[in-house]
């Protein structure tokens, strides 16, 4: 199996890029939008290189590293799904535009079956994310 496909995602918030990336790495943030209420997650997030974040609910979750932080431009996380025994890569880049910020999402280091599986996971995600920013 190789691991040479990844999963993208571009989205248009109407708010600044400060507010966009606090919602990325605080962890209470992740905890109010990243899933829904429903399945009561917990997020712990340490935002510096090397510092470590994730999110669990109901038996499922993931986890990984900051190896990159630019704020409030960039950030670059290992990631890894619970129960997966190997890392994949998340870059996150926030670029100001007129009245907000475009957000785009690459999840690399991927197979092909599991791109499309995190490509809609990101969707389903960034979809809750403008009510809160």
């Amino acid at each position: 199996m190789t691991f040479d496909r990844s999963a993208e995602i571009t989205v248009h918030l109407d708010a600044p890029p400060e507010r966009v990336y606090a919602a990325l790495t605080d962890a209470d943030a992740l905890q109010a939008w990243y899933w829904p209420a429903t399945v009561s997650p917990r997020a712990f997030s340490d935002p510096v290189v090397g510092g470590r974040f994730g999110i669990d609910a109901d038996g499922m979750g993931f986890a990984g590293v900051y190896t990159e932080l630019e704020p409030p431009r960039r950030i670059v996380q290992s990631w890894r799904w619970q129960g997966d025994d190997r890392d994949s890569r998340v870059t996150i880049d926030l670029v100001a535009t007129d009245g907000g910020t475009d957000l785009t999402v690459v999840h690399d280091r991927l197979d092909a079956e599991t791109a499309e599986m995190y490509r809609q996971g990101w969707q389903s995600c960034l979809d809750r994310l403008p009510a809160y920013v």
